[in-house]
């Protein structure tokens, strides 16, 4: 067996994830934390070797949800007195080149209020940087793309459980290609941000439908789309969420803002 990365210095990756008192970015607060590193070429994309994982659980210092508490296992008991080592983080995060999050846009803003170093790194989501859809998986969920890609089952909802499934569906290939590899290639783009601004109420169903995320800052609907995707978005959002009333061209100057992977969820 040649490996394709002969001659290659790998590099590292960090897979993340938490779980946390609820979906509240702004507001819940993280009661454990993964992180497990691994080595990849950046070439080929093949995952190389995972490295020992972080895990710890936090005080929040506010109950835990009994829904919570039910869905991770985790209980006030648990968690009482605990607290991440900071330390300890930011030397996982000093050795990676790119985190990665299966939805990372609840992670990395849960991730930045408790350690603002997150913000400076890359990312990129299992969730969505990688075309499911074209290994004809039509569920995204971390227990469905185990079964469906790699015949394994898990038991969902712990942080360093989900971060171990995400990596070995990411590292499994096939006829089709390798996960892994589109997801870096899809990182390395940049990326454009349609946002549905003055979108009437009665369209946000529609919105949602299409994988638009409601802005509570902002208060708008938006939506990230790689840059071959952008003319037929913006055509997409001016018949269905303005009746034609503007031309894409108007959309583009208003609606669209270019970001790169260091900004990105």
């Amino acid at each position: 067996y040649a490996d394709p990365c002969d001659g290659v210095a790998l590099h590292t990756a960090l897979f993340v994830d938490v779980e946390a008192t609820g979906l509240d970015t702004a507001n819940d607060r993280i009661i454990e934390f993964a992180a497990v590193p691994f080595t990849y070429c950046p070439d080929s994309g093949r995952i190389h070797e995972v490295l020992a994982p972080y895990v710890a659980l936090e005080d929040p210092e506010r109950d835990i949800p009994p829904e919570v508490q039910a869905l991770t296992r985790i209980t006030p008991d648990m968690v009482r007195g605990r607290r991440i080592d900071d330390a300890r983080v930011a030397e996982l995060l000093a050795a990676a080149r790119l985190v990665i999050a299966h939805n990372a846009g609840y992670d990395r803003p849960m991730l930045e209020r408790r350690f603002p170093a997150f913000a400076r790194k890359p990312w990129a989501c299992s969730l969505s940087d990688v075309p499911w859809g074209h290994f004809d998986v039509r569920g995204t969920k971390l227990e469905y793309l185990l079964f469906q890609r790699c015949a394994e089952f898990f038991e969902g909802h712990r942080a360093e459980d989900d971060c171990l499934a995400a990596i070995h569906v990411l590292a499994t290939c096939c006829a089709k290609g390798n996960p892994f590899r589109m997801l870096l290639e899809r990182a390395r783009r940049p990326t454009y941000r349609v946002r549905a601004l003055d979108a009437r109420f009665e369209v946000k169903d529609v919105l949602k439908a299409r994988g638009y995320r409601w802005d509570a800052e902002r208060r708008v609907w938006y939506r990230d789309c790689a840059p071959d995707g952008l003319d037929a978005e913006l055509a997409w959002l001016c018949a269905e969420c303005y009746d034609h009333r503007v031309a894409p061209d108007d959309l583009r100057a208003r609606h669209v803002v270019a970001f790169d992977a260091k900004v990105r969820y």
